[in-house]
């Protein structure tokens, strides 16, 4: 495949994971939180397991079928481009993307100072962790001085996760194959 089309097919997949996920998962939101949370629910269950429980399956529900439409939207592109793509790397990739973005977003919220180690090993590795925290989350800051919305890298996440999912888990599917040619 060519330059151009691996780039269409990036983009392609991007564009058409992020709005299957936000219609999927807007539309599921819809219906827990009018239908199910308003009419069925209402005020019937106030016990903290049931509310608890209950808040449990409607999240889980919601993001099992943002997960499972932006997995299936990566695959349909590449389908149409001819390229075969896995679903157990491309499912596993959607379902860690948008975690992946509040794990990056929180390292922008540390408040360093108010942190006090108790040992030395901890006020010793401290620094460490604080230029770590830094370089991981530097592209983040960039996008969010470029005032790029927050909401947009969440709704991005997860169809470059499926992407990153199914590519990494490709290039170490060839890697053990080779390994085993050599065995």
């Amino acid at each position: 495949m060519s330059r151009k089309n691996k780039i269409l097919l990036t983009l392609s997949q991007i564009f058409l994971g992020a709005v299957v996920g936000l219609v999927g998962g807007g539309l599921c939101l819809f219906i827990f939180e009018k239908f199910f949370w308003g009419v069925i629910i209402a005020d019937r269950v106030q016990h903290g397991f049931w509310v608890g429980l209950f808040l449990l399956i409607s999240f889980g529900i919601t993001y099992g079928v943002t997960v499972a439409g932006v997995a299936e939207s990566v695959r349909f592109v590449g389908m149409k481009f001819g390229v075969h793509i896995g679903r157990r790397g491309t499912y596993q990739g959607a379902f860690l993307g948008a975690p992946a973005i509040v794990a990056l977003m929180s390292l922008l919220h540390i408040q360093w100072a108010e942190l006090i180690p108790q040992n030395l090993l901890i006020s010793l590795l401290l620094p460490v962790f604080r230029a770590l925290a830094f370089l991981i989350s530097l592209p983040l800051r960039v996008l969010l001085l470029l005032k790029c919305p927050p909401e947009l890298l969440y709704i991005l996440a997860a169809p470059i996760g499926a992407i990153l999912g199914y590519r990494l888990s490709r290039s170490t599917n060839k890697e053990t194959e080779s390994l085993a040619e050599d065995c």
